[in-house]
């Protein structure tokens, strides 16, 4: 089964291919003019491509979905931006003097991140793998699983309990920043929506003929422009020659 990506690309081979086909034709014809003692005078016949648009027909096979995991770098993002934020709002009338402290404690703070992001996206990973899987004929809908949802909530009250230490100082009331806490990160750890891998679909006539639902038909619109390009000679400043391909 062939992919829409391939599809699309195999057909712009193919109007390339045949441009270098006319080129090469050219070419035997200017040959055949400047022999020609009659024909010389005459201007050689060069067809090119300025605009094209293809209509293209094509019906969806099937959809291969994929969701992609955290990294451990996303994580640890999500965790220094939430605690910056988290403390800008919670102490927003010090903010110069909470901005100096923060600031201070951001080498520390990102070590405390990095360690535990590492076992957070291992975590969230476990648990979307072990989530029950959607019905046959249905695709998961992006939705937070029971075990999803448990294993990011441990993670952001680990990461809590984690950091609430650089915050003695500071006189902020530990429930109140974990609540807070809590809420940032899972607001930006849900599920990712599922992403369209691959897409399969039908291009043969004959199987496009059999299809009795016209609304499962896709008119994919295609616009080709000629950009020619042609090799250019030059010297650079330590006198080599130097070739590179320009667009005309």
């Amino acid at each position: 089964m062939i992919t829409l990506k391939d599809y699309i690309g195999k057909i712009y081979k193919e109007v390339t291919n045949a441009k270098v086909q006319s080129d090469i034709e050219t070419l035997a014809i200017a040959q055949e003019y400047v022999e020609n003692p009659m024909l010389k005078h005459f201007a050689v016949p060069n067809i090119r491509i300025k605009d094209m648009e293809l209509t293209i027909p094509v019906a969806v096979d099937t959809t291969q979905t994929v969701t992609r995991s955290y990294t451990a770098s996303e994580v640890q993002k999500v965790y220094e931006d939430a605690f910056y934020k988290v403390n800008n709002d919670l102490l927003a009338d010090r903010a110069e003097e909470n901005n100096a402290y923060l600031q201070s404690i951001q080498p520390e703070l990102a070590a405390k991140a990095q360690a535990e992001s590492t076992q957070t996206a291992s975590r969230l990973q476990q648990a979307e793998a072990t989530a029950a899987p959607a019905p046959e004929g249905e695709s998961a809908d992006g939705t937070t699983s029971t075990e999803y949802a448990s294993a990011l909530s441990t993670s952001a009250n680990k990461f809590v309990d984690a950091s609430f230490g650089f915050l003695e100082e500071l006189n902020i009331e530990e429930p109140v920043f974990r609540t807070a806490m809590v809420q940032e990160i899972e607001k930006n750890l849900q599920p990712r929506e599922p992403e369209i891998q691959d897409l399969p679909v039908i291009v043969e006539t004959q199987r496009l003929q059999e299809i009795n639902d016209p609304t499962n038909l896709i008119s994919i619109k295609v616009n080709i422009t000629d950009d020619a390009m042609e090799w250019t000679t030059d010297v650079d400043e330590n006198g080599n020659t130097v070739q590179r391909l320009d667009y005309l």
